[in-house]
């Protein structure tokens, strides 16, 4: 069982299908109640040593905030990991690749938040993912003509040196909610993305016309919708593929990252404070 005491790490994801291979990874997995959230607690050790809780909030800003919310109040944990999928803004990112948010900007109110910086630094050297910007979108960037407004917000709220066609940035529709929370709660995060469709691709107007009222997408009205636009079939098919293999990228990224974290593979700057004995995430 859980030995009590141990440092939590909550990982944490909109959709159930972007965290199900960290569930299938981890050992002796029992659900908690938890109004709000759909968690599940492992053994300590049972992902990259670590004592860990899986947490599914459901998707949109909406739902994300009252499941983080419930999760913190009910299990408050040491550091906190959010990972899912999220539209490439970048030409230079293809389909899987990850992005750690080293800043996370808020479409809404153009807050930026800044990420941990030791764990970012470890997702970046362990995980394979490059540093980058994650914008939380007001709604689905369903064509690259969004997509090319968001990534100027991107670079206009976190400005950078040199070539802009090297800036790594991804959009969601939840980080800014959980990094708010998070930071709030004085609880470290590390926001990590798999890029499920790039800058150039669109995905189908459907789903964002099969939102409700939280921000999640209403798998219902999404086939209701196929009735009259079939054509939309082909691509939400091949999205949900993609789906799949940027859950297995993060899910080895993850375990790698807890595992170095846990033996202090890398230097001792990087790997000190993860469980919070360091400057905590600030705003601007």
């Amino acid at each position: 069982m859980v030995r009590d005491g141990a440092p939590l790490t909550g990982i944490v994801a909109a959709m159930a299908e972007e965290i199900a291979p960290l569930r299938a990874r981890l050992v002796g997995g029992r659900p908690v109640a938890v109004a709000g959230a759909q968690v599940t607690v492992g053994n300590l050790g049972s992902l990259g040593g670590a004592r860990v809780a899986l947490v599914v909030t459901g998707d949109g800003a909406g739902n994300a905030r009252r499941g983080l919310a419930a999760f913190l109040a009910a299990m408050p944990p040491q550091r906190l990991v959010f990972l899912g999928v999220a539209g490439g803004l970048s030409a230079s990112l293809a389909a899987g690749a990850l992005v750690v948010g080293a800043h996370v900007v808020d479409e809404m109110d153009g807050r930026v938040h800044a990420g941990h910086r030791e764990l970012v630094e470890l997702a970046e050297a362990v995980g394979r993912a490059r540093r980058g910007v994650a914008v939380t979108a007001l709604r689905i960037a369903d064509s690259a003509e969004d997509k090319r407004r968001l990534f100027a917000l991107a670079t206009t709220r976190v400005p950078t040196e040199g070539d802009l066609s090297e800036r790594a940035a991804v959009v969601d529709l939840e980080s800014a909610v959980f990094a708010s929370l998070a930071s709030g709660a004085g609880v470290p995060w590390l926001v990590l993305r798999a890029v499920s469709d790039t800058a150039a691709e669109a995905v189908p107007a459907l789903l964002n016309r099969s939102r409700d009222a939280g921000g999640a997408v209403r798998r219902d009205r999404v086939a209701r919708g196929l009735l009259t636009n079939p054509r939309a079939l082909m691509p939400l098919l091949a999205l949900r593929g993609r789906v799949r293999t940027c859950a297995e990228n993060l899910a080895r990224a993850v375990e790698l990252v807890l595992e170095a974290s846990r033996t202090g593979e890398l230097a001792p700057h990087v790997v000190a404070g993860q469980f919070g004995t360091s400057a905590t995430p600030k705003e601007v």
